[in-house]
């Protein structure tokens, strides 16, 4: 007997799941269906391949349950902090889903020892969204997770965005920072620019003087907010507007007077909403088929939306909230912008009036963009 291939089993499956579903060729809704059951198989390996790449996943009845690894950090641990928030993404989406797809189950924190204020943003985003999906129905249980973990996520505001926050009903004292005063997380949608306004003030308590004077951090600031409706969620993507989030949070170093902005939204990516229009660029574009080169073009595109004032929309008074950021470093004479969208990395750092850029290529996207803003206001 010849032995069936995978492909012609899947295929095999496929017939079966829609035959059983009362679906016939005629069916109008047939080639939605069987979408949604291609899209599922692809899930399906995706969690299946890379649990060999170190994902720590356990699967069982088509429901996954998800650890964390011990470490997330974009700078030190990039590839195991990206693979695991794909994951999340991918297991909690609502589009193209079927009976066949595994489910996320669990989110488990036990295990998670350290993680950077960046890495805590993307993850709760990919946690917040996947409870946009159940409904606002996530539970957490907290008691086994590290004393340490608990005390960052709390004061940074991330149960507060949970219909079940654990702290709703008690009045848990925690230990604060003593030289670290935070902002507290920012959920917000295309268009809101009211969260842009509580975001000065929220700087203005942390930081303790008057921003109206800083021009370049607020317009730069409010013009990252609102490029959010522009360019990272294009009318061409099919989402509702409670989809198109995103989400803030920062910091302030009282000792060193550094204060961190950092920025993430869920959307296409730099790299995708800009036009290639120099040559080179336009050669990586057609040569992106190539993995390798993929990378490289992120890379390229991330440096030309920092660096060259243009824009997907063509429009003048768009597209300078990056410009905008990187001269109130400058005019400090101290910080960095850092910039991480799909598989590119962007990063302009000054040190006591020497600049530096680093771009890098990785072998997984993150998705959407996070931007992280590092400035010294020390006069």
């Amino acid at each position: 007997m010849k032995k069936i291939t995978s492909k012609q089993r899947k295929k095999d499956i496929r017939i079966g799941y829609l035959h059983r579903s009362g679906l016939s060729r005629k069916h109008k809704k047939l080639r939605n269906f069987d979408k949604k059951i291609r899209s599922s198989f692809k899930v399906n390996d995706w969690i299946q391949k890379n649990i060999q790449y170190g994902l720590n996943a356990y699967v069982s009845n088509h429901k996954v349950s998800l650890s964390l690894p011990k470490t997330m950090n974009f700078s030190s641990h990039y590839e195991s902090t990206v693979l695991h928030l794909i994951a999340i993404r991918k297991l909690a989406a609502e589009n193209c889903r079927s009976k066949l797809m595994f489910k996320l189950r669990a989110v488990n924190f036990d295990n998670l020892e350290n993680i950077s204020t960046s890495a805590a943003l993307v993850l709760t985003a990919e946690i917040s969204k996947w409870d946009d999906t159940v409904r606002k129905a996530l539970r957490f249980n907290i008691e086994k997770w590290k004393p340490h973990i608990i005390r960052q996520l709390y004061d940074l505001g991330y149960f507060e965005l949970f219909k079940n926050n654990p702290f709703k009903n008690y009045n848990i004292e925690l230990n604060k920072y003593d030289d670290v005063k935070l902002v507290r997380y920012i959920k917000g949608n295309c268009g809101d620019n009211e969260k842009a306004r509580i975001l000065k003030e929220e700087i203005k308590t942390i930081v303790g003087e008057d921003i109206n004077k800083w021009t370049f951090l607020h317009s730069g600031l409010t013009e990252a907010i609102t490029n959010v409706t522009h360019h990272a969620y294009p009318d061409k993507i099919s989402c509702s507007t409670d989809e198109k989030n995103w989400y803030l949070s920062g910091s302030y170093q009282q000792d060193t007077k550094t204060l961190k902005i950092v920025f993430y939204d869920q959307g296409i990516g730099i790299p995708k909403s800009l036009p290639a229009s120099k040559i080179w660029e336009k050669a990586l574009v057609i040569l992106s088929k190539l993995p390798i080169v993929d990378r490289k073009k992120d890379e390229v595109l991330l440096k030309a939306a920092v660096e060259i004032n243009r824009t997907r929309t063509g429009m003048s008074d768009r597209g300078k909230g990056l410009q905008d950021l990187l001269e109130f470093i400058k005019h400090r004479d101290n910080g960095y912008l850092s910039i991480i969208s799909l598989k590119g990395l962007y990063k302009y750092s000054l040190t006591n009036g020497s600049s530096q850029i680093k771009t890098e290529g990785f072998d997984r996207k993150l998705p959407g963009t996070l931007i992280i803003w590092n400035v010294s206001l020390d006069h």
